[in-house]
């Protein structure tokens, strides 16, 4: 048995607090593998995209200078022989497995994998975890230590940030929906928006009602009032129909 400490709760909050903070797509991933590092007090951590045939895509990483294009690729190689890679694949990988659960360490060591890849990074021990994410497929959290295995703690708290990732990955797709759909016309009007005033918005544009928002971005109704509220404020309006109208440059 384990069980969370204060200091546990307070990583936690800021982690959670810093990914909600900014949700801008081109730099999501690399935000999510820094709130997962900072959890579990982890050197590395990062985010990539995985399919059935062992194909790896680089999604994000924290430091973001993480490894090369050409370190990466040894990844990719190799990526079969990962001794986590079947429950990635086939068990769907909801709970957070370490390299340790599969295979004694020295035995991870011995694989080409941890030679060209893991060895020059001095990455020892790995946390990892899947999530189904909607258009990226299978992803991989995974976060990385040099000498200190993980413990059941740190498998807990990286299990208690998943949902958050995937609210956030959910968030940040709607963002980006939204900035295709505003005519340029708009862009000056919606400029002062924050991400989640913008990601609310985009909400109103396919016509979702107060409680599906609240529902979809996983916050109260009185919180999405409040958005709202600011969001008028911003586009100098009073109500739904005018705010759409403002961001779609039409009479209203």
């Amino acid at each position: 048995m384990f069980r969370l400490r204060t200091t546990d709760f307070l990583r936690l909050n800021q982690a959670i607090t810093f990914i909600y903070a900014e949700l801008e797509p081109a730099t999501l991933f690399d935000r999510l593998s820094e709130a997962a590092a900072l959890v579990i007090q982890a050197e590395t951590a990062c985010f990539d995209g995985l399919d059935p045939s062992g194909r790896v895509g680089h999604l994000g990483a924290y430091p973001e200078a993480m490894f090369s294009a050409l370190t990466f690729s040894h990844l990719a190689t190799h990526l079969l022989d990962h001794p986590l890679f079947p429950a990635i694949m086939e068990q769907g990988f909801a709970q957070p497995l370490r390299t340790s659960d599969v295979v004694p360490l020295s035995r991870f060591q011995d694989t080409a994998l941890h030679y060209e890849f893991y060895r020059p990074l001095a990455i020892t021990h790995q946390l990892v975890v899947g999530l189904p994410v909607a258009h990226y497929g299978r992803v991989t959290c995974a976060v990385n230590r040099s000498h200190r295995d993980f413990t059941a703690t740190d498998q807990a708290l990286l299990q208690l940030l998943v949902p958050h990732f995937q609210a956030a990955v959910r968030l940040s797709q709607t963002l980006r929906e939204l900035r295709q759909q505003v005519p340029p016309t708009a862009t000056q009007a919606t400029q002062e928006l924050t991400p989640r005033e913008s990601v609310i918005l985009g909400h109103l544009m396919h016509g979702l009602p107060d409680k599906e928002i609240s529902r979809v971005c996983g916050i109260s109704p009185r919180t999405v009032q409040n958005h709202l509220q600011n969001i008028y404020t911003k586009l100098e309006v009073d109500n739904r129909t005018a705010a759409l109208c403002r961001v779609l440059g039409v009479a209203g």
